[in-house]
């Protein structure tokens, strides 16, 4: 950061724990029923927590006091190389939040580890439209290998992030408990947008894209 501080964060892709966490080592904000989201899957009877805040919440505990425009220089290391950044709190911690949450074991989130398994950071709206819609039809791909009925039409993609509107909403709320400053809200904000805006005009977007592959 501009001030000097210094956050780091290792993230690895597969992070196992029991389903059943003692209460007394987090905070209250973390368990499952906690403002949980109202299309969550899970029940308390097999879940402690919501797997999406304790994979957060060294995270969000780190950024809580972190204004959204303060400037910062992020370095993102991975096995195949390295990304640096100069840019607000908000685009960095948007690339940290978003990898951790669609590789938690969160059902609705997990759909995304394809696609988290080749995380891009500092993404566009064009990029992100471009990759979701392709991992998408690489799935529907093995579906059809599989002899299942694909979704070449991509009905199931624009449902599922109808999904994630109502997560990102819900998991909002969650992280106002957390949170002192508003980089944690803005980034929240940032993710509900993004839903939104592929839940509602996709086809809007993959038109805009369409001379690069035509």
């Amino acid at each position: 950061m501009n001030d000097g501080k210094i956050l780091n964060y290792k993230i690895n892709f597969e992070r196992p724990r029991p389903n059943i966490l003692d209460k007394v080592d987090y905070p209250t904000w973390t368990e499952l029923e906690f403002k949980q989201c109202d299309n969550c899957p899970l029940n308390t009877q097999e879940y402690s927590h919501c797997p999406v805040a304790i994979d957060a919440k060294e995270i969000i505990l780190g950024f809580k006091e972190i204004l959204s425009c303060s400037i910062a220089d992020v370095r993102v290391l991975t096995p195949e190389r390295e990304y640096l950044k100069r840019c607000d709190a908000q685009t960095g911690l948007r690339a940290l939040i978003g990898f951790v949450m669609a590789t938690s074991k969160c059902p609705i989130l997990s759909k995304m580890r394809g696609m988290a398994h080749y995380h891009l950071p500092f993404t566009s709206v064009d990029e992100i439209v471009f990759r979701v819609t392709s991992s998408y039809l690489l799935t529907q791909y093995y579906v059809y290998q599989e002899e299942g009925k694909a979704d070449w039409k991509l009905v199931g993609l624009k449902k599922h992030y109808k999904d994630m509107l109502t997560l990102n909403y819900d998991f909002l709320q969650r992280i106002r408990a957390a949170s002192e400053a508003d980089s944690n809200l803005d980034v929240l904000s940032t993710l509900f947008s993004i839903s939104s805006l592929i839940s509602v005009s996709l086809e809007q977007h993959l038109q805009e894209i369409k001379p690069l592959f035509c």
